[in-house]
């Protein structure tokens, strides 16, 4: 556009965090304590995601970065982790509910299924530009990158998404109501249901991740493994005790 270039990969991931913002928002009714709070925290989510992932790539690539220091500035050429994301987004999370008295799960079912469709757009933009580069194949739906036809992990991990994130979506209105707040505010008790919404979809997400990863083609293995599957293991320990420790609270 003149002298400004718009990249696909920005673009998508752009429309990823609106997309996951509105969609959180929708789910804070007038009652919640986070109304008034609610963009203040999600731009501080946003910011402490990509910065965690920033972080964690660079962590990653470490040799590259030692060799060229200056590259660390160049977030215009890439170089983000999803993993770093995660970390750096619930930590910023559970520092903020911490600091304003609010249950931090509480907090992870706001953003939960919104992260999924944030996460979907973001995948397929990592799918336009053929971003993970897949193990050579010959099945119907491979695509011909860099001179052979080859799995797209991008595009499998973006459908996986999708997938989980209606799911969550529908488990999240059948239970908990959170698509009509006039329901929502009705709810007496304690629900369960909130509190085990996002580790069950982190959950979800690593099963996906830690098989499509076995079609990555240049990612470093370490036992037959990526760092992402590693992650994954680790990552689906945490959401399993989570699930089982956690105790019915109000909202």
């Amino acid at each position: 556009m003149g002298p400004v270039y718009v990249y696909v990969w920005g673009l998508t991931a752009a429309i990823g965090v609106l997309a996951a913002v509105l969609m959180a928002e929708k789910k804070v009714v007038s009652k919640n304590t986070l109304k008034n709070k609610f963009w203040n925290l999600a731009i501080l989510l946003i910011l402490a995601v990509f910065l965690g992932a920033r972080i964690f790539y660079i962590l990653e690539t470490s040799n590259y970065y030692l060799a060229y220091p200056l590259a660390i500035l160049k977030l215009w050429e890439g170089g983000f982790s999803f993993f770093g994301g995660v970390v750096g987004g619930v930590l910023a999370g559970w520092l903020w509910a911490k600091k304003n008295k609010i249950d931090f799960l509480i907090l992870g079912w706001v953003f939960t299924p919104a992260w999924l469709f944030g996460l979907f757009f973001g995948r397929v933009g990592c799918f336009l530009i053929h971003d993970h580069l897949g193990k050579p194949a010959d099945w119907p739906w491979s695509v011909f990158v860099s001179g052979a036809y080859r799995h797209e992990p991008a595009l499998y991990e973006a459908l996986w998404v999708l997938i989980v994130g209606i799911v969550m979506l529908f488990l999240d209105d059948k239970y908990n109501g959170s698509c009509h707040p006039e329901r929502a505010q009705r709810i007496e008790g304690s629900l369960l249901f909130f509190r085990i919404l996002f580790p069950l979809s982190l959950f979800l997400y690593s099963l996906g991740r830690f098989l499509f990863d076995f079609f990555r083609a240049n990612d470093p293995r370490y036992y037959n493994l990526t760092i992402a599957q590693w992650l994954c293991i680790i990552m689906t320990i945490g959401c399993l005790v989570a699930v089982t420790r956690t105790k019915n609270r109000k909202l």
